[in-house]
């Protein structure tokens, strides 16, 4: 993601876009347990506050705005930043942020029906399709008129199948050596012919259904290469703390532009994950809602039938 955001080249762009934020719609299913909605609301809502409104003093701070050009209405939009076309980006990624909330209330609602909860791969074989017909039809920003939540639509076939990974026990480990290297050719090969997939600016590649099939195949390469990578505090503090990452990585950038040389910004990346390593560890310590943890008495909810 940090790269992705930063890097210019756009070879390197169109492979971190085959799978990233796919990636982290499937890893939102698996990891995903229901919560009450105005737990979830708050779980969101106070990191996106406080993130953003780091990242508008850091604008002031270098000089990118200026009390002459902004109001307190715009500031509010801002906050909210809740469609395309804002001015300014207080929280680059806060897109994810909606659309991760409306899932996680869809999915909530869902599960408390024990009988509906299979439905939930009906509905996302409806946006697989919808979105692979979608030059056919109204597209997405049109029906939605550029607000966010409209991206929900090509996500949420992402998020389903991580919670159906989630729901049969997948783990990574179980892939043999013949299908971890018809994966490794997908994910090396295939994003060369379908061009860049792009979720947020409502790019699909040669087609949504081709994406959404290299980026699944991508995403579960990186899933066991991942679990190949040696256990230690520093990846385990940086898996907790995603979203901070998400909230605080450009504003950290734009610091980094004004105090080191352009010649070395092939390292910005990698500080802003060191920065923000020790950023979780104080979060987690001293804040820790600003990881998305809220303490509070989960409802019972339904099992999964055998």
């Amino acid at each position: 993601m940090v790269v992705g955001h930063w890097s210019t080249n756009s070879m390197l762009i169109d492979y971190i876009y085959s799978f990233h934020m796919p990636a982290f719609l499937i890893i939102s299913g698996m990891l995903y347990k229901p919560s009450p909605a105005l737990k979830t609301i708050k779980a969101f809502s106070v990191p996106v506050f406080v993130f953003s409104a780091i990242n508008l003093f850091v604008l002031f701070l270098i000089g990118e705005v200026h009390t002459s050009n902004i109001s307190l209405s715009s500031i509010v939009r801002e906050f909210l930043q809740y469609r395309h076309g804002m001015e300014l980006t207080l929280f680059k990624g806060v897109w994810f942020i909606w659309v991760i909330v409306a899932m996680r209330l869809l999915f909530y609602f869902l599960l408390i029906f024990r009988k509906e909860r299979k439905y939930y791969m009906c509905v996302s074989v409806f946006c697989v399709g919808y979105m692979t017909l979608v030059n056919y039809l109204i597209d997405i920003d049109t029906l939605f008129r550029g607000y966010y939540i409209g991206h929900v639509i090509p996500s949420l076939p992402f998020f389903c199948f991580g919670f159906y990974l989630k729901d049969n026990h997948w783990i990574p480990q179980n892939l043999s050596a013949r299908q971890i290297a018809i994966l490794l050719t997908i994910t090396i090969t295939m994003p060369l012919f379908n061009g860049h997939f792009d979720i947020y600016n409502n790019v699909w590649g040669y087609n949504y259904f081709f994406s959404a099939a290299i980026a699944i195949i991508s995403s579960i390469f990186l899933f066991w290469f991942s679990s190949k990578i040696p256990h230690s505090k520093f990846t385990e503090t940086i898996s907790k703390g995603t979203l901070i990452i998400l909230g605080t990585h450009w504003p950290i950038l734009c610091i980094l532009t004004r105090i080191l040389p352009l010649s070395l910004e092939f390292v910005y990346p990698f500080i802003v994950i060191i920065v923000c390593y020790y950023i979780i560890i104080f979060c987690e310590r001293f804040c820790p809602i600003l990881l998305g943890k809220i303490k509070s008495q989960l409802p019972n909810m339904p099992q999964k039938s055998q």
